[in-house]
């Protein structure tokens, strides 16, 4: 599991373009929030334009277009509609946060899958306090941003603007904590296997 920011893997898939459209959501989410790793982003981004630029028969590298990618991570309050979600977020939704037609999925638990792209589900997820998904593994990657609320996952609480990352040597029974719901959003790559009491049962309908 991550310690609450992105790995030195998203954060080179993200500088280089190489990162999948829902890994980019999910870091383009948590660096509206983190000024640390937008800055480890930045690092990146430089050494990478320096690469292109050391090249043979390379073009100088854009740094205005690099840097406005870093501008548009900024937290953006002027959005009524977006509720909790940041920018990023709420532009890839397209409805009004109020009006998202959550899914129930198990008690106290629901989720708005919003798009699949390159393999990914992205969705929404809303666990009310209190509430757990069943302990799981994954076949691949979860990235999870806390918008709203906090989420707590073992020995570790991420609260708003923390990016997880399981993979598939996590098995986790993420649920929320504190007195309002969690709010975050979702990117999976690959199934999902459930291993608790009720797993067998929970895996016929995954």
């Amino acid at each position: 599991m991550s310690n609450g920011h992105l790995t030195n893997e998203l954060i080179t898939a993200y500088a280089t373009g190489a990162a999948r459209e829902g890994v980019a959501l999910a870091a383009a989410a948590h660096l509206t929030y983190c000024a640390d790793c937008r800055r480890r982003v930045e690092a990146r981004e430089t050494v990478a334009g320096a690469l292109l630029a050391s090249a043979p028969g390379a073009q100088p590298p854009d740094f205005e277009q690099l840097m406005g990618r870093l501008d548009e991570t900024e937290v953006d309050v002027a959005a009524p509609f977006a509720g909790p979600l940041p920018a990023p977020v709420a532009a890839a939704i397209g409805v009004d946060f109020d009006k998202i037609p959550w899914r129930f999925r198990l008690p106290g638990v629901y989720e708005y899958e919003f798009s699949q792209a390159d393999g990914d589900e992205i969705s929404l997820m809303k666990v009310h306090p209190g509430s757990a998904i069943p302990s799981h593994t994954h076949e691949a990657e979860e990235l999870t941003v806390v918008f709203e609320g906090e989420l707590q996952d073992g020995v570790t609480t991420y609260s708003v603007g923390d990016i997880s990352v399981a993979d598939p040597s996590v098995d986790h029974n993420p649920r929320a904590g504190g007195d309002t719901a969690c709010i975050c959003l979702a990117v999976l790559s690959g199934g999902v296997k459930f291993t608790g009491p009720l797993g067998r049962a929970l895996n016929l309908f995954s």
